[in-house]
């Protein structure tokens, strides 16, 4: 695939557009349990409980019921909103660089996320304005790395696989990403992203 012949990208989410911090959430709530943030996390998001909101098999306060359950804490569900949310921070440089796409290439998001999350990110950060469709898998009830949600995005797009640039952090998931036929690359930095997109003729 040669740079002019990339007709779309698709970006993820978290460690690419915003930062992420799971641990930020699991630090209060390890307050409330005795264990330590790395067991809460493993709890979280090592087991079928995160999956299962992600991917839309849980609703919000199915998913807090469940928490609250699985630790055996008292904790309204307006508390568990805030925390579930506040993990969030602006990635230096990327509103930026998502601005400078969008004025050449659709732009789709491509990411794994929960109602929770996407609505937090909906609000604080308006560059996803821009986007031109979201692949979230909690709407198409898929994951990375299961095909489904790459051949979502690849429905959404209409174009043939190739012609689309994903971009995401986990290695894992631009090998399955591949797999489907997309052209992928792994995100390390906003600097190091720009300089690819130059060297390929692509910003």
């Amino acid at each position: 695939m040669t740079p002019h012949e990339i007709k779309a990208l698709a970006l993820d989410l978290g460690n690419v557009l915003v930062k992420v911090d799971h641990l930020r959430f699991c630090r209060r709530l390890a307050t409330l349990t005795g264990l330590t943030p790395e067991e809460v996390y493993a709890r979280v998001f090592e087991s079928d409980l995160e999956p299962g909101y992600d991917t839309g098999r849980l609703s919000s306060e199915e998913f807090h019921r469940r928490v609250a359950d699985h630790f055996g804490v008292a904790l309204p569900f307006s508390q568990f909103a805030l925390w579930w949310s506040d993990i969030f921070d602006p990635l230096a440089g990327m509103a930026k660089v998502v601005r400078h796409l969008a004025g050449s290439f659709p732009l789709y998001l491509l990411s794994n996320t929960n109602p929770l999350h996407f609505a937090c990110i909906r609000e604080g950060f308006d560059f996803l304005n821009l986007f031109t469709s979201f692949i979230l898998s909690y709407e198409v009830g898929s994951r990375k790395p299961e095909p489904a949600i790459y051949q979502a995005l690849i429905r959404q797009t209409g174009l043939a696989p190739a012609q689309t640039l994903f971009v995401d952090d986990k290695l894992p998931f631009v090998h399955a990403a591949r797999k489907q036929g997309l052209t992928a690359w792994q995100f390390t930095s906003p600097a190091e992203f720009v300089r690819l997109l130059q060297q390929n003729g692509l910003y």
